[in-house]
């Protein structure tokens, strides 16, 4: 069974909510030969030890392909996406699958650059200091979400596997950015809280106390909630990330960015 984290686009009735990914073939599926990388990417053996890089037909978080990164046995190896060019200021967010074998020890790398090369950051999400070593044997979704710092015009994301012997698998790779346009004011009052939201219970509120139609979608536009509010809130379940929430009230919609943590 695959396990859904998060991630969203879509047109939610007359809203435009679509998002395009700012990088190509995050599905891997476009990949001229196995001994080469796949179109959009690119991978970094260039280390000491025996590890590999490979392609992988027939086991994918969607389609038919994904990219088996094999540690060795120091140092990593490791494969991302070409450089995508970004704003200083504006959010970003990098939703990947993955899965591991039983002494997983990786972590998804972003660099900002500029021109002249790397930018030294701190505390950034997108350079985390731990590594992911919890083994997931089946397809995962993950999602970090950064801010792109002063001086900042390229982003070079990577996934990079530090154990050897120990197989990661990432497929589905999208890099969105934080312009969402949403409806505001359809609905009087809406309030739609806490936001960011760190636990399961979200209130949907108007200035209208009847109960409303509330659908949640990821940044991708998959539905991920359908249901209808109950004295004014909804159980929610989701795993962190950026959320598009609809609300329909008597015939009315609107839509809220929602945060959850």
């Amino acid at each position: 069974m695959k396990k859904f984290y998060t991630l969203a686009l879509a047109l939610i009735g007359a809203v435009a909510l679509a998002q395009t990914p700012l990088n190509t073939n995050g599905s891997l599926e476009d990949w001229p030969t196995a001994t080469t990388a796949p179109e959009g990417w690119f991978m970094n053996t260039d280390l000491l030890g025996n590890g590999s890089i490979t392609k992988v037909t027939g086991d994918a978080a969607d389609g038919d392909v994904s990219v088996k990164i094999l540690a060795p046995s120091s140092s990593n190896y490791q494969a991302g996406l070409a450089d995508i060019d970004v704003t200083a200021g504006t959010e970003y967010t990098v939703t990947f699958w993955y899965k591991t074998g039983e002494t997983a020890k990786f972590r998804f790398w972003g660099q900002w650059r500029d021109a002249d090369g790397s930018i030294t950051v701190t505390d950034d999400p997108f350079q985390p200091s731990t590594y992911i070593e919890t083994p997931v044997g089946e397809w995962t979704q993950a999602t970090v979400v950064s801010t792109a710092p002063a001086g900042a015009t390229i982003l070079r994301a990577s996934f990079r596997n530090y154990n050897g012997g120990s197989d990661l698998f990432i497929d589905n790779v999208a890099v969105t950015d934080g312009t969402v346009s949403v409806k505001d004011n359809n609905i009087a009052g809406l309030s739609v809280y806490p936001n960011p939201l760190s636990g399961n219970t979200l209130y949907v509120t108007s200035n209208n106390s009847i109960e409303k139609s509330v659908a949640i979608f990821d940044v991708l536009g998959k539905q991920v909630v359908n249901t209808t509010t109950s004295n004014g809130t909804v159980n929610v379940n989701l795993n962190a990330g950026v959320y598009i929430v609809k609300v329909t009230e008597e015939g009315k919609t609107a839509t809220r960015k929602l945060v959850v943590r």
